[in-house]
């Protein structure tokens, strides 16, 4: 006779954290194609195409990563709450990015020690993979569409 003891992963079960799922299925995406391009990138470019490779993939994964996390902090608000905690998140990181991007383009010694045009590649091989892997993760997801905790009335 079949044990009656369900395991912690029924068929059919919502998925409890999306934007937690997504998070991973991105960050092992990203973080494969990111090896990937640092192993290429070191090969071609030397030490500096390295670093250039590696800074890349921190930026992106640092970038994305923290949108994905907001999302996730902010999951019991309300949808209006939501969205504006996503729009607020993805505006802060633009503009620290162009801040950044601003001060790297104007460094010397980031200049000396980086392949700036490997960083740029690196990062939007990288991009691609996290947005892959962020796909392939929400398309395995289990959302429902109806409230499955309210009773039903006849």
């Amino acid at each position: 006779m079949a044990s009656s003891a369900q395991s912690p992963k029924v068929a059919g079960q919502a998925t409890r954290h999306p934007a937690l799922a997504m998070l991973r299925g991105a960050l092992v995406a990203a973080l494969v194609v990111g090896v990937n391009a640092t192993a290429v990138s070191t090969v071609a470019a030397g030490t500096a195409g390295l670093w250039g490779a590696l800074l890349g993939l921190v930026m992106v994964v640092v970038f994305s990563g923290a949108g994905l996390l907001a999302l996730h902090l902010s999951r019991r608000t309300s949808p209006t709450t939501q969205l504006a905690i996503a729009m607020a998140s993805y505006t802060g990181r633009i503009a620290i990015f162009g801040g950044l991007l601003a001060l790297a383009l104007n460094s010397e010694s980031l200049a000396t020690h980086v392949n700036l045009t490997v960083l740029g590649i690196s990062a939007l091989v990288v991009v691609m993979g996290w947005m892959a892997g962020e796909i392939w993760a929400w398309s395995r997801l289990r959302i429902p569409i109806y409230d499955l905790d309210g009773e039903v009335t006849a």
